[in-house]
């Protein structure tokens, strides 16, 4: 017999076989089985029921979670930033000519109504931005909580496979020693070992039943950890997805996209002093206060060339990350069936 503590990392089919395994020359599990009283029918009903009371409750917790879940959230999100993005014209912004075209074909009005949109557009895209940062925390939160579920499920195994090859030892221990033992009295006319041997055709099935009851609870837990796992890593995957696609690009495509309005809306200021200076000129002369504002004009950084690539990674980012979340939410309803499944046959 060991006394060393069953360590387990990861809880499969296959690690649950070998844990049994070395669960029947554990110490501990040999103290459960000889605690067992088979005279007191009280003992083996209550038998390995408070570790399969908690993996029900267990079960509860994640299929809560399931519920509660932001990734449900995402789709009205998701149609916002798609609408905002929508309106993102990348003719007005990016290509000058047309830019320009627009601006002198235009009232002042119109264009500063131009230079209004883009900027309630940024306001906008900022608020998208700012839900995109709270999903992302609320997935790492979910994941801190179904790591957390995960060691629980492998603690509530472990304590019921303990009660389960404690059984097995109690019964084998029926069947193969008490049994015998009491049928060779009867068989030589004794009496009270036939009592006594009917008595223990009762145990035996008594611990039979209770060992199918915990087997039972030991298949939620052995399913239960593989869903939790595919959980895990669909909420990374999505995490990842919201990281590169929205709440990295979202803020520089923004700044950029601001940039590039605010350059084309002091080139038109440039592009007006100079054309005013010019017609001053033919009408003989200029005025030196003109001269200074045409000069004094700052030449704006160049726009980054970026920019119709981040509109691009982010519309394309709303379309993976939809068909992403779209195959997370199948699998999580699969898992959420599964789970209601077992915990109602535990």
């Amino acid at each position: 017999m060991s006394n060393v503590p069953i360590a387990l990392e990861q809880l499969t089919a296959e690690t649950a076989e070998a844990t049994k395994h070395q669960l029947r020359h554990n110490v501990e599990v040999q103290q459960i089985a000889n605690r067992i009283n088979i005279k007191n029918q009280l003992d083996l009903i209550a038998l390995g029921k408070e570790p399969s009371t908690k993996l029900s409750r267990f079960s509860d917790q994640i299929l809560n979670m399931l519920a509660k879940s932001k990734v449900n959230e995402s789709g009205d999100l998701l149609k916002q930033l798609e609408a905002l993005m929508s309106k993102f014209d990348k003719k007005e912004v990016i290509e000058q000519q047309s830019f320009f075209a627009k601006l002198f074909k235009r009232a002042p009005k119109k264009n500063e109504d131009l230079f209004e949109k883009y900027n309630l557009l940024g306001r906008d895209i900022e608020k998208i931005h700012y839900q995109f940062v709270l999903m992302e925390e609320a997935l790492a939160n979910d994941n801190r909580m179904l790591a957390r579920l995960y060691r629980e499920d492998l603690t509530y195994y472990l304590e019921i496979e303990k009660y389960i090859v404690a059984a097995e030892m109690k019964l084998d221990e029926v069947t193969t020693t008490l049994m015998p033992m009491y049928r060779k009295q009867s068989e030589a006319g004794n009496q009270i070992a036939k009592m006594e041997l009917t008595t223990l055709q009762t145990i035996t099935d008594m611990l039979t039943q209770k060992i199918d009851e915990l087997e039972r609870s030991r298949m939620v837990a052995i399913l239960a950890a593989p869903q939790i796992e595919m959980i895990r890593n669909g909420n990374s995957e999505l995490i990842e997805q919201i990281n590169n696609a929205f709440i990295t690009t979202i803020p520089v495509f923004k700044m950029s996209m601001m940039h590039a309005v605010n350059e084309k809306r002091q080139k038109l200021q440039n592009d007006s002093a100079a054309a005013f200076e010019n017609r001053m000129k033919q009408f003989g002369g200029v005025n030196s206060d003109v001269v200074q504002l045409s000069s004094v004009m700052a030449q704006q950084p160049e726009r980054p060339q970026t920019l119709e690539e981040m509109w691009d990674t982010i519309v394309l980012g709303i379309s993976n990350y939809r068909k992403l979340r779209d195959e997370q939410t199948e699998q999580r309803v699969k898992a959420e069936q599964q789970l209601m499944a077992m915990r109602n046959e535990a």
